[in-house]
């Protein structure tokens, strides 16, 4: 892949997450407020921070962006819309799990009835808004509510990483799963459903996302008694190796699709800018290790030395560096 090809598409990127940025500012902002209000509640400081900075932003500008240009098209008004919704329900989804402690069947009926569900908390109110209207307003419903119904299952099934007895292969799949149904399910309210050969690239992208998330968020899910393959692991030596073997097992399905090659390198650089933010974790954690002489027991190791400060410039630097890495690796 040559560098020209990886230099344009992170102007496109940068020029989508202008456009989206726009977006929150004149829809998305202002239509949280108008929950907050007709829903007697309001979203917490740090959680509208995460909406207007990462799943509001990055999800619509570098995923689904990046799923029309694959196509050789751009996001309509209504798709950037019905993502930037999405964006919103990602995050309170989660509220319904952890905070509002709904059982599985309330959870259930707000993500495929939510017109027949008594909502009761301000959480519970606006997922019960937002989804549906996705349901009424996605072009392909039937595909958009497998993909719901395969987030949901495996929402259900990460409660298990809470369990000390989990083994790493259990943690893999249920790893993957989560990241990679997520990612699908954004797709999923385009105006195209995914083929089946894009639904098993996104699933492998998405698992590869989910695995970053885990490397980035080590200190916290210890403390939060929650298994993953980055916190419980022995050796992260390892650990890489199994992660570039993903990698390459998800480069061989991109230049597979039957897109045009350039847009495909595009498409890859892209995906890449996020997951590539692992590599930057992984390394810092061997590098630990070394130092240590011995598996690093990340329970009593200092919150500094596992936290990855991706405001430094020499980890920026990586990052770029494995951006651009990542998408040759065969």
């Amino acid at each position: 892949m040559g560098l020209i090809t990886y230099i344009g598409a992170l102007i496109k990127v940068k020029n989508e997450i202008s456009k989206q940025k726009a977006m929150n500012q004149s829809f998305l902002l202002p239509y949280m407020r108008s929950l907050e209000e007709r829903h007697g509640g309001s979203f917490p400081e740090q959680q509208v921070k995460k909406i207007l900075n990462y799943y509001g932003l990055f999800i619509p500008s570098v995923l689904c962006g990046s799923y029309k240009r694959l196509y050789g098209k751009t996001l309509t008004d209504d798709e950037r819309k019905r993502v930037s919704l999405f964006g919103i329900l990602t995050p309170i989804g989660d509220d319904l799990f952890d905070i509002d402690k709904l059982d599985a069947e309330s959870i259930r009926k707000i993500a495929f009835e939510p017109d027949a569900y008594d909502a009761q908390t301000f959480s519970s109110r606006v997922a019960k808004e937002i989804q549906s209207y996705l349901l009424k307003h996605v072009p392909y419903k039937e595909e958009y509510k497998a993909a719901a119904k395969n987030v949901f299952d495996i929402q259900l099934e990460t409660i298990r990483q809470t369990n000390p007895a989990i083994t790493n292969k259990v943690i893999e799949e249920i790893t993957y799963a989560k990241g990679g149904y997520s990612v699908i399910i954004y797709h999923q309210t385009l105006d195209e459903p995914a083929s089946t050969q894009m639904l098993e690239a996104l699933f492998y992208i998405g698992s590869l996302m989910q695995f970053a998330n885990d490397c980035f968020d080590i200190y916290k899910d210890i403390h939060d008694g929650i298994y993953t393959l980055a916190s419980r692991c022995e050796d992260y030596k390892e650990l890489k190796s199994l992660f570039l073997n993903r990698v390459k097992e998800t480069n061989h399905l991109i230049a597979a699709l039957p897109y045009n090659k350039r847009r495909k390198r595009e498409f890859a650089v892209i995906m890449y800018f996020i997951i590539a933010r692992a590599m930057v974790a992984l390394d810092q954690m061997i590098k630990l290790q070394i130092k240590q002489g011995k598996p690093v027991d990340c329970l009593t190791t200092m919150r500094k030395q596992l936290i990855t400060d991706m405001e430094k410039p020499g980890n920026i630097i990586k990052w770029l560096y494995y951006t651009y890495k990542l998408p040759n690796l065969v």
